[in-house]
């Protein structure tokens, strides 16, 4: 069986005032070519960049919006490289 392609994610849960918190996600898809192998490191750094962007300075005064579905709403796409 040859795997083709690879999901991984991970969440993170922040604390927010009054005993609230908000989890925030990033997921990410690795495309394999023949014979290639994922690049974990890379893949872990851009989910562990991802989830930091979305909590940094998270201003609690959002959430009276009512839009929390689209706040954490982001996706980031990086093109494959092509070995030559």
């Amino acid at each position: 069986m040859k795997i083709k392609e690879i999901n991984i994610g991970k969440e993170f849960k922040c604390g927010l005032p009054n005993y609230s918190n908000i989890t925030a996600r990033a997921d990410i898809k690795i495309e394999l070519g023949e014979n290639e192998e994922p690049d974990w490191n890379t893949a872990w750094d851009t989910i562990n960049q991802q989830l930091s962007l979305q909590v940094d300075g998270l201003d609690p005064s959002w959430i009276s919006t009512k839009e929390y579905g689209n706040f954490f709403k982001v996706i980031t796409k990086i093109p494959k490289k092509k070995e030559v």
